[in-house]
């Protein structure tokens, strides 16, 4: 793997990958793909290394996390015991043959300390099924590809069959309540692990009951996780690559086993990598940050930022699809580890990004040559992380330069847990201050959205979609929100709000930016300046005058202009906001692009303008009809 891959990794990325391994045989351990948390030397398992404070090591599993209050974000001590060092320590060991020996010491001390301090059933660590999962597959990938090959695995190979035999024999107790209340990638990860030490540990009496238990749970879950469209039953960017990559790991162990996947499980994966591939920003393989995200990434496997998420799609496309989606890169190390050097020799096929509806589950994209915007616009069918109907996101010339607000913490301040969450940081309206759902406890809402696509143009020069919910219906007035989006080349974005019902509503529109400097000008356009230049944001009313804006960044009482990229970080950024008493119906347009955006009203047809594209339309019953477009 190594040879094959030195020259596409460049030298400054391996150099840190050795480094990241250093400094995780000394406890400091890179998390959520990045920080580097500091857990100590020996590594105190229990420590929260944000908080300094420490978990009862003796307390019984399921009561484990009553202490959180004192603690804070026991994610933040799950996830040095996910083992994520142990592929580094593998990988850097392939690389710097050299400090092998080294790093397997490393590694072995670690897991028996780990064994011994963490006895079964006794602490946070056997809290979570899925936790057990994820940290039992980071030591079978590091015995095999560092231990064994180190002359190690003697040593270490009866403790680590206890402690698969013991993770299974949990996993297999809790694993009803992943079944049955959680039914997401928590259940996929746990039935991966029963069927991976089923094929492991042949010799263990429940070998053949684990394995069959979680091969049917994975035929049934790729199915019921993974809808039709390729969307995820999450709806969350992140955690769709999380539950990617457990099909995978479970594709090879049916392989190594003799067996075959169930073609279920190639079937989800075929249709995952079209569906994030529609989405995906070519400039740096990164995807809107929509849905939860709490950092899962059960497999470091490459040197590349962590929302990059071509290492994962390369490695699908090659094990169930025989091609490369992407020229040769640091991209494809994982497709390296997981199916064999000879991944890379296989035939290129780049992926071809083009405007895509996914009506099934409501995304859809709207792409120019170098620029794109989402849509999310459909019915909440299972489980959802945010309540974030009718967002807009927008990539130009490559930059994410309206954003999802990210997640931040899942068990930090309630205030901001709520932030992230809720409407008000995503790019939409709220109505009377109110959520399109109630939010009635941490990951519990109610209330489901209806939302569905009324009308959709697509021509060669651009194309709009049209949709409505009717999450503000069951208040008084039955308000429904209709959005039209509009997208003309690569550097104009049209976006027509429009509010029915009756009464007097208080009616806030908000545009989330991305890090980026900005300023307000007289006209009361946003700008921000970016490597490509200036592009500007401003909204009007249906009269085409500018409405008053409001922009905030990194306020703290209560939060808002906050942009979280990664678990446990948030930067300051840009949130305007447009609010306004009104009759309905109402009707906004935000228009947005390079240079100086402007509109102007003649009759019932607008025109639009930024510096380089101009675009003449009409509002036919809230939506966007294009008429024109030409050279700004």
């Amino acid at each position: 793997v190594a040879d094959a891959l030195r020259d596409r990794i460049p030298e400054p990325d391996r150099a840190r990958l050795r480094t990241l391994a250093d400094e995780a045989t000394r406890g400091r351990i890179l998390g959520f793909g990045r920080h580097v948390l500091d857990y100590g030397d020996p590594v105190d398992w229990f420590l929260n290394p944000m908080t300094g404070e420490r978990w009862s090591r003796d307390t019984y599993w399921s009561v484990a996390l009553r202490e959180g209050a004192r603690v804070g974000d026991v994610k933040l001590s799950w996830e040095v015991a996910r083992f994520p060092h142990f592929y580094a320590f593998a990988r850097a060991a392939a690389f710097f043959p050299e400090e092998g020996p080294r790093y397997a010491e490393a590694a072995e001390r670690q897991l028996g300390r780990f064994l011994g301090e963490n006895p079964p059933f006794r602490g946070i660590h056997w809290f979570s099924g899925q936790e057990i999962a994820v940290r039992l597959m980071a030591w079978v990938f590091t015995f095999d590809a560092l231990l064994t090959r180190r002359g190690n695995g003697r040593r270490v190979e009866g403790p680590l069959a206890q402690a698969l035999y013991v993770g299974a024999l949990q996993i297999e107790r809790v694993i009803a309540y992943a079944e049955h209340a959680v039914y997401n990638n928590h259940l996929l990860a746990e039935a991966l692990a029963l069927y991976l030490v089923g094929v492991l540990l042949q010799g263990a009496p429940e070998a053949r009951r684990w394995r069959e238990r979680g091969r049917s749970l994975l035929d049934e879950q790729a199915e019921a996780q993974f809808y039709r469209d390729g969307a995820y039953l999450q709806l969350s960017s992140n955690y769709h690559r999380t539950a990617l990559q457990l099909m995978l790991w479970a594709t090879l162990a049916a392989r190594s086993a003799g067996d075959r996947p169930c073609p279920s499980w190639l079937r989800a994966i075929d249709r995952s990598i079209t569906f994030l591939v529609a989405h995906q920003n070519e400039a740096d393989g990164r995807l809107p940050n929509s849905g939860a995200n709490d950092g899962s990434l059960p497999s470091p496997l490459s040197t590349v930022d962590f929302p990059d998420f071509r290492p994962t799609l390369q490695a699908a496309s090659v094990i169930v699809r025989g091609e490369r989606l992407y020229e040769p890169g640091p991209w494809d190390e994982e497709a390296a580890w997981l199916e064999g050097v000879h991944a890379l020799d296989l035939p290129l096929r780049p992926p071809r990004r083009t405007t895509v509806s996914f009506p099934s589950t409501g995304f859809h994209v709207l792409r120019g040559t170098t620029s794109f915007a989402t849509f999310r616009c459909g019915s909440v069918q299972d489980r959802f992380g945010q309540i974030d109907m009718m967002h807009v996101g927008f990539w130009w010339r490559g930059m994410n330069v309206f954003v999802d607000p990210g997640t931040y913490l899942y068990n930090g301040p309630p205030e901001w847990h709520a932030h992230f969450t809720r409407t008000a940081a995503h790019n939409t309206l709220t109505i009377d201050g109110r959520d399109q759902m109630a939010h009635v406890r941490q990951f519990k809402f109610i209330y489901p959205v209806k939302a569905n696509l009324v009308d959709e143009v697509l021509s060669p020069s651009g194309g709009s979609f049209t949709g409505e919910h009717d999450g503000y219906k069951r208040y008084e007035g039955g308000c429904v929100h209709r959005r039209s989006v509009a997208l003309v080349g690569d550097d104009l974005l049209v976006v027509l709000d429009e509010v029915r019902g009756a009464g007097d509503h208080d009616v806030r529109l908000h545009w989330l930016a991305g890090d980026f400097p900005h300023d307000v000008d007289a006209q009361q356009r946003l700008r921000l300046a970016t490597p490509e230049g200036s592009i500007a944001l401003a909204v009007f009313d249906e009269d085409a005058q500018p409405l008053e804006v409001d922009v905030a960044r990194g306020a703290e009482d209560p939060p808002r202009g906050w942009l979280s990229r990664y678990y446990a970080e948030k930067v300051p950024v840009a949130s305007l906001a447009v609010e306004r008493r009104s009759a309905l119906p109402l009707r906004w347009l935000s228009v947005i692009g390079p240079g100086e955006v402007t509109l102007e009203r003649r009759g019932d047809v607008y025109e639009a303008a930024s510096s380089t594209t101009r675009l003449r339309f009409r509002n036919v019953d809230g939506s966007i009809r294009l008429e024109e477009t030409k050279p700004g």
